[in-house]
């Protein structure tokens, strides 16, 4: 059942269209990432959705009620920002503590609440420090155990790890998941680190440009793309995008004989990614491209090839270290399930064009 409900949520800001006709609903006790680039419009809806920023236009349901026009104190929501908005000047019982004083709660229950909070966040150690004799780790610990003491069922956190360390991010990814199981909160969690989206949540909701790209699960969104930005946007490296030449109703790639596909008059491009895309010896080889660099990363290495007729260059992952020399010329192949189209003009998903892609009982497309 919707724990949280958005309907036509428009914000602007002049001119610039900050959240475009945003309507999605969460769950109860589900974790749905907001991800997308740097001004797309995630922390403008999370501060909608807190009271902070008001709507042009629309409504916002939680609990089954309306909470449009309500301020922020009266939401019954929590929030964690970015900067973690501790005070420098109180200690991290006072820290804990703040909002329960603030909203003139009953102060019998302050030890318990304080107790149980503290403890669940490894802080009952630390309660008389001061947020300057924290490292990053604990004073996000604070920021989080404020917002949990406060009993709300919904918690909003805005980018809350990108002030942390790579293994520092890593480790807080998977307390701050296993405290939202725990507690059952229904979290909406604002990020531009794909990385964290994909292994964090039940579900993610890709925003572009003020408006919601494609609204799914972390596999729906990386194995079915509804557009070349979704594709590209998840998955390391971004999905190779390659524009098809037209002949009448035929799309070919490259210098390739056999068309792609064959579908009516529109203007296609073939996506796939660097991991599909396979090694063989040249003289396997119906495609050939020549490698430009090459970059070694641990667990695998990605090729940087040219492409005969090709704008852009493609990239191929293969496993564990290749020591291909530049200008190398490699053979390539994929499997023709794996390959995606997009109408060029638009880089909408074409899933018609797909099912008309010419694979016979071929594995491989080429």
């Amino acid at each position: 059942m919707s724990h949280l409900s958005l309907h036509h949520i428009t914000k602007a800001w002049g001119e610039k269209i900050a959240l475009d006709d945003i309507s999605f609903d969460a769950a109860e006790g589900s974790f749905v990432a907001l991800l997308g680039p740097s001004g797309c419009g995630k922390s403008t809806l999370l501060r909608t959705i807190a009271g902070l920023e008001t709507a042009d236009r629309g409504t916002i349901h939680f609990k089954h009620a309306d909470i449009t026009d309500l301020p922020p104190s009266q939401r019954k929501l929590s929030m964690v920002f970015q900067s973690y908005a501790l005070f420098p000047h109180l200690n991290v019982r006072e820290n804990l503590l703040f909002g329960l004083k603030a909203r003139g709660e009953d102060k019998l229950h302050f030890a318990a609440r304080l107790a149980e909070v503290s403890k669940l966040m490894e802080l009952d150690k630390l309660l008389e420090r001061l947020p300057s004799q924290l490292s990053g780790g604990q004073q996000q610990r604070v920021a989080l155990g404020r917002a949990v003491i406060a009993n709300n069922t919904l918690c909003l956190m805005d980018e809350p790890l990108s002030n942390l360390d790579a293994k520092l991010r890593q480790s807080m990814r998977r307390e701050i998941r296993a405290l939202q199981k725990k507690l059952g909160l229904t979290m909406l969690y604002v990020t531009h680190d794909q990385t964290e989206a994909m292994s964090m949540a039940d579900s993610i909701i890709l925003l572009n440009d003020g408006h919601i790209e494609q609204h799914g699960t972390p596999d729906d969104l990386y194995n079915n793309p509804a557009s070349i930005f979704a594709a590209q946007f998840i998955g390391a490296p971004p999905m190779n995008i390659l524009p098809l030449q037209r002949k009448d109703a035929q799309h070919y790639l490259s210098h390739l004989t056999a068309p792609v596909v064959e579908y009516r008059d529109t203007t296609l491009s073939l996506g796939l990614r660097a991991e599909d895309i396979q090694l063989i010896a040249l003289e396997h080889a119906a495609l050939t491209a020549r490698v430009i660099s090459s970059e070694y990363m641990g667990s695998d290495t990605l090729l940087v090839c040219e492409l005969a007729g090709m704008p852009e260059p493609l990239t191929v992952k293969v496993p564990g270290m290749q020591h291909i020399a530049d200008g190398s010329e490699v053979g390539l192949q994929w499997s023709a399930a794996r390959q995606y189209l997009f109408f060029s003009d638009s880089g909408k998903r074409c899933v018609a064009a797909e099912q008309h892609m010419f694979v016979s009982q071929k594995k491989y497309a080429v």
